[in-house]
């Protein structure tokens, strides 16, 4: 919570130029977006590492493998952009109390700049500082696990309906 609020210091300061503090931006608004989206993507990531092992472990399910292995293998990427979401989303409330709070008024093509170097600042804090790159991490294992599902890996294996059980070859 501490990196959060530096670097969102930082950025105020950069960006109001030593004007007027920004009295209407919350803080913890901002870092809730932040760590919302990773905690979203490592959600999201165990949930499609727990799907697939079912039928890869306990051999659960494996008649719908084909199914649940591309379900899985989208939400396993999708959680790799989740942290992105939250990245992006956290800083239009923050361009808008800068330019409110601001000595002159932000015209429009200064919101966009603003919106941009937040944006991919935000980018940056939150893959590297908050723990966004565990979300990838889960996203590509839970995603890795449902390709073995679609390939019948392991207990996910089908049975051969055309060996009958106790017949001689």
């Amino acid at each position: 919570m501490f990196g959060v609020r530096s670097c969102l210091v930082a950025s105020i300061a950069a960006l109001a130029l030593a004007c007027e503090d920004l009295n209407g931006f919350d803080e913890d608004a901002y870092a809730a977006s932040l760590w919302g989206g990773s905690i979203g993507g490592m959600v999201v990531g165990v949930l499609v590492i727990v799907l697939m092992s079912l039928p890869l472990c306990c051999g659960v399910l494996k008649q719908y493998g084909k199914v649940i292995g591309a379900i899985g293998i989208f939400l396993g990427l999708l959680a790799l952009v989740i942290p992105l979401f939250g990245a992006l989303g956290s800083c239009v409330p923050f361009v808008d109390a800068a330019c409110n709070d601001a000595c002159t008024p932000c015209t429009d093509e200064e919101k966009k700049v603003w919106a941009s170097a937040c944006q991919a600042l935000g980018i940056i804090f939150v893959y590297l500082v908050v723990f966004g790159w565990a979300a990838c991490v889960l996203g590509i294992v839970g995603a890795s696990l449902a390709c073995c599902v679609c390939c019948q890996c392991c207990k996910a294996k089908l049975d051969d309906p055309t060996v009958k059980q106790g017949a001689p070859p």
